[in-house]
C-alpha cells in the first residue's frame, strides 16, 4: 500500500464510519441526508486526488479544493460525530448549506480538471511570468539560516502588531505587520528540506532543538498578546504540508512510518484536551487584552487554565446562551472551531436569503462594489476619479448581511461567505461567475510552483508558508472583496515581501554554497 492510498483510504473510512454513527446519533431525515451529502462530496474530492495525477500537476490548487471540503464539510462531519452531536445541530438549514457547498465544490473540481488536464498538460511551460519569478528567486530553496532570519522577522511583526489593540501602534504599522506575519512559519520548513536534502541542507542535531525553543517562543508570544493563531498555525501549516506531500507520495508504507504516525496520533489525542482548554482560557482572558501587561496576560491565562470549573462554566454558558439574532456556536472544541467554516456559510446563506426586497439587494450590490474599490490604493482611486470613504467600510460582509436582514447594528466583523453573497446578488449567474473566479485562482496558485521537464510540480517556500490560508480560503473567501484583494493585491504583495526579506536575509548571512532549486537543479547564489 502506498502512502497516498493509506491517507485517502483512511479518510474515506472515517467519513463512512461517521455517517453510520450519525444515523445512530440522530435518525432524522434531515440529519441523515446532510451526512450523505457530505459523504458524497468527500468521496468526489478523494477519488479525484487518488485516481488522477492532479496532485502532481497542480498540487496547491488541488489541495485547496480538498481544504474547502475539509473545512466546510468533512471536518464538520468528523468533529460533530466525535462529540456525539448531530451534524445538523445549530444550523439554520443544513440541507441547503451542505447542498450548496457540495455544488460549488463540484464546480471547482470541474474547472480544475479542465485547467489541469487540458490546458496545463498540453502547455506546461506556457507562462512567461513563471520564468520571471524563477529569475528573481521565488523557486529557489532558501538556506536554513535565511529561514531563521525570516522567522525572527515574522515573530517581531506579531510582537509589534499584537499590540495594535493599544492606541500607540498606528493603523499603518499594524497593517504592515499583518502583511509580514506569514514569515513566522519559515523555520518550520527546515524539517521538510532536511527530509529531502539530508544533512547537506543543515545540521539536524542543531536545528531540531532550536526549533523546539523557537516553538516555545512562538507560544509564549501568543499567550502574551492573547492571539491563539500564533500558537497553533505554525504546527498546522507544517502538518498540512506534510499531508499534501503524503497525498502525492507513491512510496510504500513501512512499519516504521506506521509507528511514527501512531505515535503522533497518540500525542495529538493526549494533548488535545489540554490544548482545547488553553484555547478556551485565552478566550476568557481576552477581555483584558490591551489593558494589562504581557506578563499579566500570561499569568491571567494560566490562572484560568488551572480552573476547570471556570472553563466548563464558560463553555456551558456559550452552549446555552440564547441568541435570537446571530449565533456562531457549532463545534464544541475551541481549537477545532477555528478550522471549521460550516456555520459561517450557514449563517450567511440564511441571512442572505432573508434579503428579499429590491432595495436590500441593491444595497448589497453597492456594498460589494464598494469593497472591490476598497482593495485599490487611495492614490489610484483619486486618479480614477473614484470617491470612496474607506473609514465607512470598517465592517465585514457578514456584518452587512445581518444588518440588512435583521437590522442588527454593524460591527463585530462577523465571518461571511462569498457564495452567499454571490447567490444573493447574481442568482443563477453566480455558478458561472464562480467558475471564472476558480480559473483565475488556479492560475495564480500554479505560478507559486515550479514544474520540472517531466511535468511534476514542486511547491515554493512561499506557498508552503501560506499552506494554511490556501487550505481554508483557497477557493472561497469571506466576500467578493476578499477574493479580489487576493487576486489584485495580496498575491503579488506576498511575493514581494517574501523576496525582499529573503534578499535581506541572504545579505546578512555569510556567503556559502548556493541553494538548489525546487526541482533539484543548481540555482546559483541568491
Amino acid at each position: 500500500m502506498t502512502v497516498r492510498r493509506l491517507i485517502i483510504g483512511g479518510l474515506l473510512t472515517l467519513a463512512v464510519l461517521a455517517v453510520v454513527l450519525q444515523i445512530t446519533i440522530d435518525f432524522s431525515a434531515e440529519n441523515i441526508a446532510s451526512a450523505c451529502l457530505v459523504l458524497a462530496s468527500t468521496i468526489s474530492i478523494l477519488l479525484y486526488i487518488g485516481c488522477t495525477p492532479a496532485m502532481e500537476i497542480q498540487p496547491i490548487s488541488t489541495f485547496a479544493i480538498f481544504g474547502f471540503c475539509a473545512t466546510t464539510q468533512l471536518g464538520a462531519l468528523l468533529f460533530q460525530t466525535a462529540a456525539w452531536t448531530p451534524l445538523r445541530s445549530s444550523l439554520y438549514d443544513p440541507l441547503y448549506t451542505f447542498g450548496t457547498l457540495a455544488l460549488y465544490q463540484a464546480i471547482a473540481l470541474a474547472v480544475h480538471a479542465a485547467y489541469c488536464f487540458v490546458f496545463t498538460a498540453k502547455r506546461p511551460g506556457f507562462w512567461p511570468l513563471r520564468g520571471a519569478l524563477d529569475r528573481v528567486g521565488l523557486y529557489r530553496t532558501p538556506s536554513a539560516g535565511a529561514l531563521w532570519i525570516l522567522g525572527v522577522i515574522g515573530l517581531a511583526s506579531f510582537a509589534i502588531g499584537g499590540t495594535a489593540f493599544n492606541s500607540s501602534v498606528s493603523n499603518v504599522v499594524a497593517k504592515i505587520c499583518i502583511g509580514v506575519n506569514f514569515l513566522t512559519w519559515a523555520p518550520f520548513l527546515i524539517p521538510l528540506y532536511l527530509r529531502d536534502a539530508g544533512e547537506s541542507y543543515c545540521n539536524s542535531m542543531h536545528a531540531k532543538p532550536l526549533l523546539v525553543l523557537y516553538a516555545l517562543a512562538v507560544c509564549g508570544l501568543g499567550l502574551a498578546v492573547n492571539l491563539r493563531g500564533i500558537m497553533f498555525f505554525g504546527v498546522v501549516t507544517v502538518g498540512l504540508y506534510y499531508l499534501s506531500v503524503g497525498m502525492r507520495s507513491t512510496a510504500p508504507v513501512t512499519s516504521a512510518a506506521l509507528l511514527k504516525l501512531g505515535a503522533v496520533a497518540a500525542v495529538a489525542l493526549a494533548v488535545g484536551g489540554p490544548v482545547s482548554d488553553l484555547a478556551t482560557a485565552m478566550q476568557i482572558a481576552r477581555g483584558a487584552r490591551g489593558k494589562i501587561s504581557s506578563l499579566e496576560m500570561i499569568e491571567s491565562t494560566f490562572e484560568v487554565w488551572r480552573r476547570p470549573d471556570l472553563i466548563s462554566a464558560y463553555r456551558l454558558n456559550e452552549k446555552n446562551a440564547v441568541r435570537t439574532a446571530y449565533d456562531e456556536s457549532y463545534i464544541a472544541n475551541s481549537m477545532a472551531s477555528r478550522f471549521i467554516e460550516s456555520k459561517f456559510h450557514d449563517n450567511s446563506l440564511h441571512f442572505a436569503g432573508l434579503i428579499t426586497t429590491e432595495d436590500g439587494k441593491a444595497r448589497l450590490r453597492n456594498y460589494t462594489i464598494a469593497t472591490l474599490w476598497y482593495v485599490l490604493p487611495t492614490p489610484l482611486l483619486s486618479a480614477l476619479g473614484i470617491t470612496i470613504n474607506k473609514e465607512e467600510l470598517k465592517f465585514s460582509q457578514g456584518d452587512y448581511l445581518v444588518y440588512l436582514s435583521r437590522g442588527i447594528p454593524l460591527g463585530g466583523y462577523k465571518t461571511g461567505s462569498m457564495d452567499a453573497e454571490g447567490i444573493a446578488e447574481l442568482g443563477w449567474l453566480y455558478p458561472f461567475v464562480y467558475a471564472g473566479i476558480c480559473l483565475v485562482l488556479y492560475v495564480l496558485m500554479d505560478l507559486w510552483t515550479v514544474r520540472s521537464s517531466s511535468g511534476v510540480a514542486s511547491v515554493s517556500a512561499l506557498a508552503m508558508m501560506k499552506t494554511w490560508i490556501l487550505f481554508i480560503y483557497g477557493i472561497t473567501a469571506e466576500s467578493f472583496g476578499a477574493t479580489f484583494a487576493f487576486i489584485a493585491r495580496d498575491w503579488l504583495q506576498m511575493i514581494l515581501i517574501y523576496l525582499l526579506f529573503l534578499t535581506l536575509a541572504t545579505m546578512i548571512l555569510p556567503r556559502k554554497q548556493a541553494p538548489i532549486t525546487a526541482t533539484g537543479e543548481f540555482a546559483g547564489p541568491l
